[in-house]
Parts: C-alpha cells; sequence; structure tokens
C-alpha cells in the first residue's frame, strides 16, 4: 500500500492504535474470570499484528488480515462490547483498497452485522452499536477519499513521467534532425569524391587524384567543426537524463520498466562509465531476453553503490564478450566491479565506490 502520497494512516499506522484502547472500557462495567480476561488480552495483541499486517499488504491483498479481524470480532463480542473498535480500523481499510461498488456492500454487510449483534446481545448502544456504527462508516468514507486522493497522485506521477519521455523522444528526433542537415549533405560529397578519387586513380591521373583527396580532406575537418560546434550546444542529460532514455527505450520494446531508489550524483568519471554499462545491458536485455519486465535499481551505502538490472527473461547461461569485458575494464578502473546472476531471469550488479559520489551528494 505504500508508496507516493502514502495516505498518513499508513504512513504512521502506531499513532492511530490509541483509538483501539476503548477496546478495554468495558472491561471495568463487566466481570471476567481469569481465562476470559487472558483470551480478551490475546485477541487484543492479535488484533494489532493483522492490523499492522493489513498497512503493509497491497490492496489485492488485504483481505487476508481483514477476514481475521472480523473473525476476532465475532469471537470477542459474545464477552465485551469493547469488539466493537475492531470496526472501525476495518472500515478505513474498505473504503481505501476497494471499488465504490465494493465497498458499499462491504460497508452495508457490517452494519446489517453490527446492528443484528445489538439485538441479540442486547449491549447498552451507546457501549456497542453506536461507536461501532459511527466508527466504520466515518473511517470508510475517510478510507475513500484516501483513495481518490492517492490515485490522483497516482497519475499525476504518471502523466510527469510520459512529458519526460516524450521530452526525450523529441530531443532525439532534434538530434537527428541537426545531424543529418549537418552531414547529410557533406558525406554525400566525400562518397562522391572519394568515387571519383578511385576511377581517377585508375586512369593514372595523379595530379586530379591528389586534388580530390585534398577536396576530401577540408570536406572531413569542416564536418568535424561542424559537428563539434553542434554537440558543444546540447546540454548533457547526465545520469538521470540517460536512464530515463534507456528506460523509454526498453518500454517502446515491450518491456515495463521499474525504477527503484534514489539515482545518485556521481564524479564525471564514474557516471560515464556507469553510462556506458547500462547502455550496453539494455542493448544485451534487447537482443537476447525473451521476457517483458526489467527492474532498476539504485541503492546507496556508506561502502559502496550498487545499481542493479533484473529482467524476467529466459537465460540458460550467460558468456561474457566483448561488451561485458569492456564494462569490467571499465569498472575496476574504478575500483569496481560488476556480477551476473541467472534467478527468475538475468540479475547484473554493477559496484561502485562510495568515493565516486560527487560532494553535492
Amino acid at each position: 500500500m505504500k508508496g507516493c502520497g502514502t495516505p498518513l494512516f499508513l504512513e504512521t499506522p502506531w499513532i492511530w492504535l490509541i483509538f483501539s484502547l476503548y477496546y478495554f472500557v468495558p472491561f471495568n462495567n463487566i466481570e471476567l474470570n481469569t481465562l476470559t480476561y487472558i483470551f480478551l488480552i490475546g485477541a487484543y495483541i492479535s488484533f494489532v499484528i493483522l492490523y499492522l499486517w493489513a498497512t503493509h499488504l497491497k490492496n489485492s491483498e488485504v483481505w487476508k488480515p481483514l477476514s481475521a479481524i472480523i473473525i476476532l470480532f465475532l469471537l470477542v463480542t459474545p464477552f465485551s462490547p469493547g469488539s466493537s473498535s475492531f470496526f472501525t480500523y476495518v472500515g478505513f481499510f474498505i473504503g481505501f483498497s476497494y471499488t465504490p461498488r465494493v465497498y458499499l456492500m462491504l460497508l452495508g454487510s457490517m452494519l446489517v452485522g453490527i446492528i443484528s449483534l445489538q439485538l441479540y446481545y442486547q449491549y447498552p448502544i451507546s457501549v456497542f452499536a453506536l461507536p461501532a456504527i459511527s466508527g466504520v462508516i466515518a473511517t470508510s468514507l475517510w478510507g475513500y477519499i484516501e483513495r481518490i486522493r492517492f490515485s490522483a497522485r497516482q497519475h499525476w506521477h504518471q502523466s510527469r513521467q510520459e512529458i519526460q519521455q516524450l521530452a526525450v523522444i523529441a530531443e532525439r528526433e532534434r538530434i537527428a534532425r541537426d545531424l543529418h542537415d549537418i552531414l547529410g549533405h557533406t558525406l554525400s560529397s566525400i562518397a562522391l569524391k572519394a568515387e571519383l578519387a578511385e576511377k581517377l586513380l585508375k586512369q593514372e591521373k595523379m595530379q586530379d587524384v591528389q586534388q580530390h583527396l585534398s577536396d576530401l580532406h577540408h570536406i572531413a575537418r569542416e564536418s568535424l567543426s561542424l559537428v563539434r560546434q553542434t554537440v558543444s550546444g546540447y546540454k548533457h542529460r547526465g545520469l538521470s537524463g540517460e536512464v530515463i532514455q534507456l528506460c523509454d527505450k526498453l518500454r517502446q520494446n515491450g518491456f515495463s520498466v521499474d525504477i527503484n531508489g534514489e539515482i545518485p550524483t556521481l564524479t564525471a568519471r564514474a557516471e560515464t562509465a556507469l553510462i556506458l554499462a547500462l547502455t550496453e545491458l539494455t542493448t544485451n536485455v534487447l537482443r537476447h531476453s525473451k521476457g517483458n519486465h526489467c527492474q532498476l535499481s539504485f541503492n546507496v551505502s556508506d561502502d559502496n553503490i550498487i545499481i542493479s538490472l533484473q529482467d524476467n527473461g529466459c537465460i540458460k547461461s550467460i558468456t561474457p564478450g566483448n561488451g561485458l569485458n569492456g564494462i569490467q575494464e571499465r569498472l575496476h578502473a574504478l575500483a569496481g566491479d560488476i556480477s551476473a546472476q541467472i534467478s527468475n531471469g538475468c540479475r547484473f550488479d554493477i559496484t561502485l565506490p562510495a568515493h565516486e559520489l560527487t560532494q553535492a551528494n
């Protein structure tokens, strides 16, 4: 459940347990023997465990602890009306985790159950039915509102990522156009001059050949100067920009991509080596993996920076070629390393020493 825009209820689950202390209030007004008292204390501890478990589950799996809490509610109610405090917490989760239709069905079922138990056990309404009904309605509405807010924030993040991807695509197209405009004509001229020089060489017209070779030299140097001027005008995207570009490349080829952790700010030398390594690994995934999902993780500790690329393809063995050997040589020059393992796909772990982080990071 946790993620961007996580509700406060789920970010600090321990705080909200203070309201569950109502569970113990009716103990002063009912007679309990030792076994019953132990049972009720055990039930409360079980509730706390189930509640904390629910805060760490996906919406599709939260029904498991909620079902167990409802069973606890049914077991405790014959002995104490304090069980009504359990439903307050169940209410939030059904509002947050389920679609409006399912949420309303569950809410209606819970209200019917509370009223039925109230009529059967004849507890004071102010002690059992009132706190249970008001609590479950209020917290379920709160959970539903938080679900709407959470979904809106997720859509906002997704839209932002799509805009970034479109910006990268537009930048790549601009570079392609610029290079085409700069090199298209000059490369055609070079090809034509080289072809003429080859024909003149066969005819042994050395003076004309010399002139064409001189022209080739001039055109090549002029083109190199133009390319340098153009490239120097591009703002270096850095590691973050290259990661976005590589992820976009994977998505365009049918992969879903998850990025975990914060992209570190590295020294220029380490950043270049890492960009080249990730580019080579991405190319290998596109060429050899038969999967459809990749996960790129960044983990920074006091000693090391670990970057992991995992795919879910079907790889039986890894044979290092020039690409992987080149990556390893560049990383070794930085006191880093790369390792590979096959487990539910293929995983590469790149390790760099922490001193390659810049001071700003």
